[in-house]
């Protein structure tokens, strides 16, 4: 609990820190994101908190947009609550917004879904309450508005969930209306399962409507896209909308066949309760067919899942049902059942639909949320933009005051010293006093070049160095050489590594790297750079084959010079596959 107050407090804090209102909206943005995810595991009461937030944030900057879909978003948290009154006080906000005769003159597209979500939920809702009507009415609006949309595979989604909802109302010549709709936009987006899906539905309710030929239409088309769907789901709504038109019809037989292709499905074994709907139905049709000893087998199996599911309850024992089977009484009290359970079954099967409503929802935000990333990504880059002319900006003045210092360095040192060595050479002054001041100003120079400080440690860390190193070097050679740039850490901080050691490492790169591109012919480099603990390792990887001139080179000499200043050991070796591999290791890097 501690640590989701702590995510909530970290989120408030980066929106507080937001600038402008897009970087507000992409906070809001955020919160919702970090809601939705916090309810789907569970976790509604921290859902409700953070929602909260998100609607605070919305009603400041005024964006009718966000508000609608805050609002909406925080009803759903609430109902799964059990906090209806909270959740209709939620949705009403919503609704006196969409209502408006300013928010609907052009809404878009994002616009368009908050508010097929906003009715949507206000459907399930009613009907949740038995308020079947208003479900009815604002499922229909729902379709309405999403009609508006140019995207057939969310039109198709939405019009399978109404289409769903209003079968639960009752209205079934509307519900067909919707599914038929699904289907089309389903086919002319290519998602062939939500058109299967959608002609399962179709066919049930044109059966439910007395329309048997309406019905035989849809089951060809069932047929016809059954080969190309391979979702357990997507048949096992099909077989069930069989099932249920073979009870309905009083076709025991048929009704048998669809239960076991139900029973035959790959995963099955993963929806107990669909299990034990149909040995519950098996049973009843078998003893319907005079068929009791499959009847009793199919009692038993069902049995077998209600005692795993529900272990403190006992059934009545096997025998007393064996008997009832064998009364005339029970024959005419399963007779009654069977049109009951058709009934239930239908019932149960569009509430099946209404189900996937948490699935659509997602959808419909994760879309959302798809432009949402993209935007901050647009702001990031511009961020990002931003802090690199900041950075050049330090970077000139630290290359300023590195000049200003050598500078003084030369004109207060080398300059006098050589002046010294002119006025002995002009004085006959002997050969080992002008030696000695020779190499006073060969050390005053080493000890200037040694010091020679890049500007940007000034202002960086050697991570950060190395990596702008490298991505100026990929940039220069991008049309022959690719270098890529790695860095880990594990018990240290880039900033506990001393500058003289940062800058013989930099150095060390340089080289190890100038000479890759120079003389390898390598088409891959690969550096790291590995802090851990108090050890610092380098490695610098081509792809090149290096050709001897014949003449002794400097650039090794000067990276183990370097590698020796700081303590620390460089090998150069070749690996397998043809590779160069230069190697620096320093031990206690940071101790004197």
């Amino acid at each position: 609990m501690r640590k989701g107050i702590f995510t909530l407090l970290v989120l408030v804090m980066g929106i507080t820190l937001c600038r402008g209102e897009e970087k507000e909206i992409a906070g809001i943005a955020a919160l919702r994101e970090a809601a939705d995810s916090l309810h789907n595991v569970g976790r509604t009461d921290s859902a409700v908190i953070v929602g909260a937030e998100a609607i605070r944030l919305a009603e400041n900057i005024g964006d009718p947009t966000q508000i609608v879909g805050t609002h909406a978003a925080q009803g759903v948290f609430l109902r799964s609550l059990g906090r209806v009154d909270e959740a209709l006080k939620s949705y009403e906000k919503a609704l006196a917004i969409v209502t408006s005769g300013k928010f609907r003159e052009n809404p878009d597209g994002e616009a368009i879904e908050e508010i097929t979500s906003l009715y949507i939920n206000l459907a399930v809702l009613n009907l949740d309450t038995q308020h079947k009507e208003q479900a009815a009415k604002n499922a229909v609006l729902s379709g309405e508005w999403i009609s508006k949309s140019k995207d057939p595979e969310l039109r198709s989604t939405i019009y399978g969930v109404v289409g769903s909802v209003l079968t639960g109302s009752g209205d079934l010549q509307n519900a067909r209306k919707y599914q038929d709709m699904a289907y089309r936009d389903a086919l002319e987006s290519g998602n062939n399962e939500a058109a299967f899906r959608a002609a399962a539905y179709t066919m049930l309710i044109s059966d439910r409507l007395g329309d048997k030929q309406d019905a035989e239409l849809w089951r060809k088309k069932c047929n016809e896209l059954f080969g190309e769907v391979e979702s357990m789901m997507a048949r096992l709504v099909y077989y069930q909308a069989e099932c249920s038109i073979c009870l309905k019809n009083d076709d025991k037989r048929g009704a048998l066949k669809w239960f076991r292709n139900i029973l035959e499905l790959k995963g099955i074994d993963n929806l107990p309760f669909v299990k034990l709907d149909a040995y519950n139905n098996m049973h009843i049709a078998y003893a319907g067919l005079g068929d009791y000893r499959e009847a009793y087998n199919t009692l038993l199996q069902s049995n077998e899942i209600r005692d795993s599911l529900w272990a403190a309850e006992k059934t009545e024992s096997l025998r007393d049902l064996t008997v009832k089977y064998e009364t005339k009484e029970t024959e005419l009290a399963l007779a009654q059942s069977e049109a009951k359970r058709a009934n239930t079954l239908m019932w149960l099967f569009a509430s099946l639909g209404i189900l996937l409503l948490g699935v659509i929802l997602f959808v419909i935000y994760a879309g959302r949320q798809r432009r949402r990333r993209l935007q901050r990504e647009i702001e990031f880059a511009n961020l990002r933009a931003d802090i690199g002319r900041q950075l050049t900006a330090q970077y000139v003045e630290g290359l300023e005051n590195e000049r200003r210092r050598m500078s003084r360095e030369l004109h207060d040192g080398v300059c006098n010293d050589l002046l010294a060595i002119q006025m002995n050479m002009n004085n006959g002054q002997s050969p080992e006093q002008t030696a000695e001041l020779i190499e006073t100003c060969r050390e005053s120079v080493r000890r200037i070049s040694h010091e020679l400080m890049p500007p940007e440690f000034a202002y960086a860390t050697i991570d950060e160095v190395v990596r702008f190193f490298i991505g100026k070097q990929g940039e220069a050679n991008k049309e022959r050489i690719t270098l890529t740039y790695t860095s880990s850490i594990a018990d240290a901080d880039w900033s506990e590594v001393p500058d003289d050691v940062a800058l013989e490492v930099y150095r060390i790169i340089q080289e190890g790297v100038g000479n890759a591109v120079k003389h390898s012919g390598a088409s891959q480099i690969d550096v790291s750079l590995v802090v851990n603990g108090s050890a610092l390792e380098v490695e610098i990887l081509d792809n090149g084959v290096y050709k001897s001139s014949g003449k002794k080179g400097l650039g090794l000499d000067s990276m183990r010079k370097r590698a020796g200043a700081i303590r620390g050991s460089l090998s150069v070796e070749s690996i397998p596959e043809g590779r160069t591999a230069v190697r620096l290791n320093v031990e206690n890097y940071g101790k004197p």
